[in-house]
């Protein structure tokens, strides 16, 4: 299955799907209840989304999880704008599937649209699609390749004069099997973990989730396909 990195963008196409992670619709309230102006998320988000369909050719989704931030319940915000986000989206693709995240919990009822599932994790073409805030199912460690998103990888870069910039990466890496002990016929051969499509969030130099121990981190990319380690 070829997976195509998107260069200077937070996606990736793998076969006709399109895929994005990390959202945190509800995260622009957040920063406005502390005096930040932002614009509004939802509609900048679908005109990203319209740009990579255009330059892709993907007829389906998949969102790696995490759509709203607050936890455990949805904010009025989000009750208001994720099903408007839903309803926007149903109409640029076949399929979409979404992922569920730890952020996710009783999203269900916030999405109508026939089009839209809503799983824990996705096999397409010995590809797995989770989150990676929990371990995936005995089966699905059997796929090839795993897409995670959840950590929000980062770069960090410290100059001389100690300003700290940080930069959104990819992380690929492999899976230790001595190290997950709990599976007994595991066939992963690499690990991706996407860049947050969300902009405005604070990223990690460092893999979370119960993946975590099992993932040799091989490669770090910018979003410029520039590697930096």
């Amino acid at each position: 299955m070829k997976i195509k990195f998107l260069k200077d963008e937070r996606g990736l196409l793998v076969g006709d799907y399109l895929v994005i992670a990390d959202l945190h619709l509800g995260y622009k309230k957040n920063l406005e209840n502390k005096g930040y102006v932002i614009p509004n998320q939802r509609s900048e988000f679908i005109k990203r989304i319209k740009k990579l369909k255009t330059k892709t050719g993907a007829k389906k989704l998949i969102i790696l999880g995490d759509i709203k931030h607050n936890i455990p319940y949805a904010s009025k915000n989000e009750r208001y704008e994720i099903p408007k986000f839903f309803r926007e989206l149903s109409k640029l693709f076949e399929k979409i599937i979404v992922i569920k995240g730890n952020h996710d919990g009783k999203i269900e009822p916030m999405i109508h649209e026939e089009n839209i599932e809503v799983k824990d994790e996705f096999i397409f073409n010995d590809v797995l699609f989770i989150h990676g805030h929990k371990y995936p199912s005995n089966d699905a460690m059997k796929s090839k390749i795993i897409v995670m998103a959840h950590t929000h990888p980062t770069f960090k870069l410290k100059e001389s004069a100690g300003i700290v910039h940080n930069y959104p990466c990819w992380i690929i890496g492999r899976i230790i099997k001595s190290k997950l002990k709990r599976y007994k016929d595991i066939k992963c051969e690499k690990v991706i973990i996407m860049p947050a499509f969300n902009k405005l969030l604070y990223g990690y130099n460092k893999i979370v989730g119960p993946l975590a121990k099992a993932i040799k981190k091989e490669e770090v990319l910018l979003l410029d396909f520039t590697k930096v380690v």
